[in-house]
C-alpha cells in the first residue's frame, strides 16, 4: 500500500510545526486523528519519521529525507491540479484550429494573437484545409474547431457566425472596372466567374452565387476554375470573381480588387465545432471573436457554445 497525499500533508504540517497540537490546528483535524494518520504513515513506510517527546517533536534522519520528498510531491500534485483545472477552463492545453483561405490573412492572425495574449498557456495549432473537409476533420477529431464560410452541416456539428467580411470584385488589371471607386454587381452579369466548385468550398460558393442571384442574375461559371488557376484566369482577363477584402494585400500579380456598390454583399465566417463534448477552449475562442468583432453581438447571440 502506498502513502496517501493526505497523510503526506499531515506529516509536513507536524514536521514544520514540530507540534501535533499546532499542526492539528493548521490542517483542521483533531489531534488524535492526526496522530493516528502519522502512525499509519510510518507503518506503511516501515520507518520511524518522528521522535516524540513530551515537549517537542523531532525529525529522524529518515523523516528529514522524507520531508523534502513530500514537499516536492505535494507541490507537483498542486501543479497537476491547477493544470487540470486550467485545461478544463480552456486556459491551457492544446487547441487545433482548421481554417480556410478566407480566414488566413486577417481573421486567423487576429484570433491567434488574441488567444496568445489572453491564454498564453493554451497552445494553438493551425492547419489550412478546404471547407469541404470541415465536417470530416471534426468528426474524425483531427481538429477541435474550424473557421469557414457559412454552410449547412449535419446533426452533431455546431456553428456560430464570428465575422462578416464584405465581398469585393476581383478583376484583371486590364478590366474596365479596375481602378473604379466601386462597381455594381449587376454590371458583372455578362462576365465569366472564376469560382471554385461547390464541392471544394460550399459556403464560399453559396455566398458568391447567392450575391449574384440577389443582384438579379445567375453567374456564368468557368467549369475549369479551381485553386490557383482561378486566379490565373482572372489575371489573364478570362473572368472575374468575388473575394473577401482581406485578400487585398496578398493578391497575385495582374489582379485588382474593386469595392462593390452599397449595399455590398458579405461573406459570413463561422466558427464550427463538435456539438457534443466540445473542446474546453471553444467558449474562449467565441468570447475572443466577440471582442475582436463586436458587431456580431448585435445578433443577440451569446458567446457560449450552442447548436445553431
Amino acid at each position: 500500500m502506498e502513502p496517501e497525499l493526505r497523510q503526506m500533508r499531515y506529516f509536513v504540517a507536524v514536521a514544520e510545526r514540530r507540534s501535533f497540537t499546532r499542526a492539528a490546528e493548521d490542517v483542521y483535524v483533531a489531534q488524535q486523528a492526526l496522530s493516528q494518520q502519522i502512525k499509519a504513515l510510518e507503518d506503511t513506510l516501515g520507518v520511524r519519521l518522528l521522535d516524540r517527546t513530551s515537549r517537542r517533536v523531532e525529525l529522524t534522519p529518515a523523516g528529514a529525507a522524507y520531508l523534502a520528498d513530500c514537499k516536492r510531491l505535494l507541490s507537483a500534485a498542486g501543479r497537476a491540479a491547477q493544470h487540470a483545472r486550467a485545461v478544463a477552463d480552456g486556459e491551457a492545453g492544446k487547441l487545433r484550429i482548421a481554417y480556410t483561405v478566407t480566414a488566413v490573412y486577417e481573421t486567423l492572425p487576429a484570433l491567434t494573437a488574441h488567444l496568445a495574449a489572453r491564454a498564453p498557456r493554451l497552445k494553438v495549432e493551425t492547419r489550412e484545409i478546404f471547407a469541404s473537409d470541415v465536417c470530416r476533420m471534426l468528426r474524425d477529431e483531427r481538429c477541435d474547431l474550424a473557421l469557414a464560410p457559412r454552410a449547412g452541416y449535419p446533426k452533431g456539428i455546431a456553428r456560430r457566425t464570428v465575422r462578416r467580411e464584405p465581398l469585393m470584385a476581383a478583376v484583371g488589371d486590364g478590366h474596365p472596372s479596375a481602378g473604379a471607386p466601386a462597381v455594381e454587381l449587376a454590371g458583372l452579369r455578362d462576365e465569366t466567374f472564376q469560382l471554385w466548385p461547390r464541392d471544394m468550398a460550399p459556403g464560399y460558393y453559396d455566398a458568391v452565387a447567392g450575391a449574384c442571384r440577389a443582384a438579379g442574375f445567375e453567374p456564368v461559371l468557368d467549369e475549369t476554375a479551381s485553386g490557383s488557376n482561378a486566379w490565373a484566369g482572372i489575371a489573364a482577363g478570362r473572368g472575374v470573381n468575388l473575394v473577401v477584402g482581406s485578400l487585398a494585400r496578398q493578391l497575385p500579380r495582374g489582379i485588382t480588387l474593386v469595392p462593390l456598390a452599397e449595399p455590398a454583399p458579405v461573406l459570413r465566417l463561422d466558427a464550427v465545432w463538435r456539438a457534443e463534448h466540445p473542446h474546453p477552449a471553444v467558449s474562449r475562442v467565441l468570447d475572443g471573436c466577440a471582442e475582436l468583432w463586436p458587431g456580431e453581438r448585435a445578433d443577440g447571440v451569446s458567446a457560449r457554445p450552442a447548436s445553431p
